[in-house]
């Protein structure tokens, strides 16, 4: 199943070919990194990038209400400000597969990966921040597979917004909001949690974007 998902994947991308060439030279072109304001970073940002990948421009071909595709979540530790995020496409040695990681919020950012970003404060307290990026750092150590088919109904396995949803979801909040975005492609679920279906969250605070 998940082999005809990819393949599926691929074939409705070449669909979008055009617009991805003629993105192309734009995306390029821009190879200064963003200055980011890390001293108003906090622990438990939610942190969103418009990637130069050809997944997110189906992704965002898909998402008229955002022009993000991908999102993580802030974790500040002895080692500066760090991302934790569910991650295709971006091995980071040979052999390395799709998973949840962390990486240097610098790095999550860089222009090579996002054309364009946003960070928004959550409303949660020191004490639930805590509790959700445990949870989440429990999923960087067991190497959680990056989910291909898409189902946010089971956490074996985890897509971007699919991660974010349910750590939240782990302390009993829907930071969705109950929000899905429908999509019509064959072999894919209907529904799916988007960035945008976050972002639309008013409890979440921007303080910056480029």
């Amino acid at each position: 199943m998940t082999n005809l998902r990819e393949t599926t994947f691929f074939i409705f991308g070449c669909l979008i070919a055009a617009m991805v060439l003629l993105s192309s030279c734009h995306n390029s072109s821009n190879s200064t990194p963003p200055v980011l304001p890390i001293d108003s970073v906090r622990n438990g940002d939610i942190v969103f990038r418009r990637g130069r990948s050809f997944s997110s421009d189906i992704i965002l071909s898909h998402d008229s209400d955002n022009r993000y595709s991908h999102i993580g979540i802030v974790y500040k530790n002895d080692r500066g400000c760090q991302v934790i995020h569910a991650v295709n496409e971006e091995p980071d040695f040979e052999g390395d597969f799709d998973r949840v990681k962390i990486e240097s919020i610098e790095k999550f950012f860089s222009p090579e990966r996002a054309s364009a970003g946003a960070m928004y404060h959550s409303w949660l307290g020191d004490t639930l921040q805590d509790i959700i990026i445990g949870k989440a750092m429990e999923y960087v150590s067991d190497s959680v597979r990056f989910d291909s088919d898409f189902n946010h109904y089971d956490s074996k396995e985890l897509y971007c917004t699919e991660l974010i949803y349910t750590i939240y979801n782990y302390i009993g909040i829907d930071i969705t909001e109950g929000r899905r975005t429908k999509v019509g492609v064959i072999c894919f679920p209907s529904e799916i949690i988007f960035p945008s279906d976050i972002e639309k969250n008013k409890k979440l605070t921007k303080y910056f974007d480029y």
